[in-house]
């Protein structure tokens, strides 16, 4: 240290003050090979053993569940693949379907039937004969129908059919004005019939003629009952 340090204490201290912002700033020594190697070992493990973790518990809900096994079918000239779980097929049976095709819908969702399904639709495509054309099925029905008409929900009217006819306790379910819209045979409520789908209709859609049994309880949507079927057909076309 100088005189004039000694003369000048303020000075001194300053002095001291830098020398040791100059060691505070230093960077830290490098770590010796031996611990950097082991600290680069651990963060891969940790790392390994949290991807993994991520895999074992995520992998599942992204993983692609297989769809449903399509069966080919044809009717005239119409070609459909129709999902297995809609035709109630075996997962074996991948033949060609020719001529026909049953479809078993659930109601109201118009997906597969299982076992929590409380109603059904059950149809059948066919290729179109003249007999279901709209105004032959009406002008066959009409030889046989009562006069009485009443009305029932859904905007529907309700005809009787005369005794030793052949609709003989069944009633027929027809859309105003004219039942092109819809006419659907019901039999009578008796009480003494245990299956479900009594009711039937059949309409023309998509070249095909297309037959639904129903049950008398959805009768009051129809038109939510076609329009769901015709949806569905359209998605099976190919």
């Amino acid at each position: 240290m100088s005189a004039y340090d000694h003369h000048h204490p303020s000075h001194a201290a300053s002095h001291l003050t830098a020398m040791v912002r100059t060691r505070l700033n230093r960077p830290p020594p490098p770590l010796p090979r031996a611990d950097g190697a082991l600290l680069a070992a651990t963060a891969t493990v940790l790392f390994a053993a949290a991807a993994a973790t991520a895999l074992l518990f995520y992998a599942p809900r992204f993983a692609a569940k297989p769809g449903p096994q399509l069966q080919p079918a044809r009717i005239g000239e119409v070609v459909l693949a129709v999902p297995q779980d809609l035709a109630g097929t075996g997962e074996d049976d991948t033949s060609r379907v020719v001529g026909m095709v049953r479809l078993r819908l659930d109601w109201p969702s118009f997906g597969p039937v299982t076992a929590q399904s409380r109603k059904k639709l059950l149809i059948t495509l066919s290729p179109p004969d003249k007999v279901n054309e709209p105004a032959t099925q009406l002008a066959t029905y009409a030889r046989f129908l009562t006069p009485t008409v009443w009305s029932n929900p859904g905007g529907l009217v309700v005809r009787g059919f005369r005794k030793s006819s052949p609709y003989e306790g069944d009633e027929l379910y027809v859309s105003v004005p004219d039942g092109r819209g819809f006419a659907a045979r019901c039999p009578l409520d008796s009480g003494a019939v245990t299956l479900d789908e009594l009711c039937r209709v059949t309409f023309r859609h998509r070249g095909m003629d297309v037959n639904i049994r129903f049950p008398r309880t959805v009768i009051a949507d129809w038109e939510l009952m076609i329009g769901g079927v015709r949806r569905t057909i359209d998605g099976l076309m190919r």
